[in-house]
């Protein structure tokens, strides 16, 4: 390995949560047979012999929602039925495909925005692109959001990319959000809890007005754990 500390480091923050590679590769086994005989049946390993994170995948394409996350979008997308379900963060797209292929087959006329600032890492074939947009963004320049603003309602918002978190919410709140529309955090509201605890409940109470958290999913797996918001003309 030919390197050393004169070189220009990767900010390794930006595999966190994604891995190195975009694309989906089945799982191996490097120190078992995948065919275990019988009659050894009891000596098998009970560990899974390869890294779990990598193995969810949707028709090929990585897909970085775990089964418990899968089940929970999937009552939310039959009974929201939205229009339109906008990820920020695009990575390999499987994602993307998924929820076009899962209202499609709910019977919900439904587009998918995906939005990042690097979209050369999305493993979409050009043939599976129908119902889905890609959007070059970055969300620190919020600016480069408004091509949403002409979109159907209802409406999902989902934060996978986690940066600039509260002023994205701020501005998807006075630009998108109808009531009933959904903004989903995912992954970051435990690490946030556990980091930096009163200022995240501070940010998140600055809402109260404009946003109520749904009991029903924000308690349903980790990855939604408490960042499940609902657009809501509540006043508390």
């Amino acid at each position: 390995m030919n390197v050393d500390f004169h070189q220009e480091f990767m900010d390794l923050n930006r595999f966190r949560g994604v891995g190195e590679d975009p694309a989906y590769h089945p799982p191996t086994l490097t120190d078992r047979p995948r065919q275990w005989p019988l009659h050894q049946w009891a000596q098998a390993p009970r560990d899974l012999g390869f890294n779990d994170f990598d193995r969810y995948h949707w028709r090929g394409l990585r897909l970085l929602k775990d089964p418990e996350t899968q089940a929970a979008y999937h009552n939310l997308l039959w009974e929201l039925r939205p229009r339109t379900i906008v990820e920020l963060g695009v990575y390999s797209g499987g994602s993307l495909v998924w929820f076009r292929d899962l209202t499609k087959l709910m019977g919900v006329d439904c587009r998918v925005v995906g939005v990042d600032r690097d979209l050369s890492r999305c493993q979409i074939p050009s043939g599976e692109m129908s119902n889905i947009t890609l959007h070059e963004g970055d969300l620190a320049d919020l600016g480069t959001l408004d091509v949403l603003q002409s979109i159907a309602h209802p409406l999902l918002v989902i934060d996978d990319a986690h940066t600039n978190t509260f002023n994205v919410l701020k501005w998807t709140v006075d630009n998108l959000l109808e009531e009933g529309d959904y903004f989903i955090i995912e992954d970051m509201i435990a690490a946030w809890h556990r980091y930096s605890p009163n200022r995240l409940i501070e940010y998140l109470a600055a809402f109260r007005d404009v946003l109520t958290m749904d009991m029903v999913y924000a308690n349903s797996c980790q990855q939604l754990d408490r960042g499940v918001l609902r657009r809501s003309a509540v006043k508390w």
